[in-house]
């Protein structure tokens, strides 16, 4: 058994594993290929702007710091991001937001909403401290990789079962609480 993908280590979800090697090179073949949909959902401070679109931006990892910093302009040592996004909710100064990851990098989504002006609930790295205290001073990020779809466009040979199918976590920690009004 292998990984194919991994999250963050304060995020929560779906990850996918193989249980062979054949399986796993299929499974990084299609994530490569982009026939694999993961989608988070979050809860930011404030409201962006746009209720949904694609930021593309460039990212460029600090390794010391352990923090990447995103950028509108490309440098030589960036890398292009891509997060499609979608608002569900706003309310209390708040937003509930699904996302698809059209690049996988590392703090992806926290940085690409930070630089938005819309930091994750929770996120002492890449909001402040201050932001989290006005609403509750939640030290848990919150994010969560709550689906997975495979959409196969080539042969997946042993994994073809799975093209069409999607799988998702309806019981996602923060979901309720932010449809309720208790965050």
């Amino acid at each position: 058994p292998a990984l194919v993908n991994r999250i963050d280590r304060n995020t929560a979800g779906i990850i996918i594993a193989a249980k062979n090697a054949e399986a796993l090179r299929i499974l990084n073949e299609k994530l490569k290929q982009r026939e694999l949909h993961k989608l988070y959902l979050c809860v930011v401070i404030g409201t962006p702007k746009q209720k949904e679109g694609i930021l593309k931006d460039y990212l460029q990892k600090n390794e010391k710091q352990n923090k990447v910093y995103v950028s509108s302009h490309k440098t030589d040592d960036s890398k292009e991001i891509a997060t499609k996004y979608k608002v569900l909710s706003s309310k209390n100064g708040l937003s509930l937001i699904e996302i698809e990851l059209l690049t996988g990098r590392t703090h992806q989504i926290r940085a690409s909403f930070s630089h938005l002006g819309n930091p994750l609930l929770g996120d002492g790295k890449y909001g402040t401290n201050a932001q989290n205290k006005q609403f509750g001073g939640y030290k848990k990020q919150f994010l969560y990789s709550y689906k997975l779809a495979f959409d196969f466009e080539t042969d997946a040979g042993i994994l073809n079962y799975l093209n069409g199918k999607s799988f998702e976590v309806e019981d996602v920690w923060f979901k309720k609480a932010f449809y309720d009004g208790e965050i």
